[in-house]
């Protein structure tokens, strides 16, 4: 995975969670990512596939390259500046919008971000970017899946359980963005422990907008 910061060449309106439409080869083929906004500039966090046509041409493009892309509005992502307490809840490139909306955001509400990791080599490629940021959250979580205790995302939010229930009792947030297993795998649970705290199921509080996704 690597991390790519790209400036506008004209004033665009975006914010983080919106998502940045790439043509690597300059037809209609586009690659979506989802967008960290730190201060004007678009910051990407992208997974290089072998062979992959978007995450190969991003990892190649050198020092002032312009290339064709465009603003995906993403509304339904957007950080829900209303709430008093948000959960994100990130695996590997997932975490980039979060850092983007961390930053805009400053300290004005509850923020908790879990993130899991492959290991820690995964992780210090955000290590400088989160510690940035650490004075703007109120608590960081951290899963390795291959290293140490060999923990999910989602087992950080079990140990948490009475505090998640509490969140979503209250009209927080919780955020997912990462792979669309790791989705399944949250929700799954958000909605076990829903059943078991006030018999509603996780539907019910995705209706209010309470739990916002973007997975893929």
């Amino acid at each position: 995975s690597f991390i790519i910061r790209l400036k506008p060449l004209k004033k665009t309106k975006f914010t983080s969670g919106d998502l940045l439409a790439v043509y690597p080869a300059n037809d209609h083929r586009e690659r979506l990512y989802s967008i960290g906004k730190m201060d004007k500039d678009v910051q990407l966090s992208v997974k290089l596939h072998q062979g992959g046509l978007g995450s190969g041409f991003l990892h190649d493009l050198k020092i002032d390259e312009k290339f064709r892309a465009a603003v995906v509005k993403n509304t339904h992502f957007h950080f829900p500046a209303k709430a008093k307490t948000v959960i994100m809840v990130s695996n590997g490139t997932g975490i980039a919008p979060f850092l983007g909306m961390i930053d805009q955001q400053g300290r004005v509400q509850d923020i908790h971000l879990y993130c899991g990791f492959r290991n820690k080599a995964s992780f210090t490629l955000y290590e400088n970017a989160i510690n940035k940021e650490a004075n703007l959250l109120t608590s960081l979580h951290v899963a390795y899946s291959r290293e140490g205790e060999k923990q999910y995302v989602k087992d950080l939010l079990l140990k948490d359980q009475s505090f998640v229930c509490q969140t979503l009792r209250d009209n927080g947030v919780i955020m997912l963005c990462g792979s669309l297993s790791m989705q399944k795998d949250v929700i799954e649970l958000l909605d076990q422990l829903c059943q078991q705290d006030q018999q509603k199921s996780i539907s019910y509080y995705q209706s209010r907008g309470q739990i916002l996704m973007d997975c893929y």
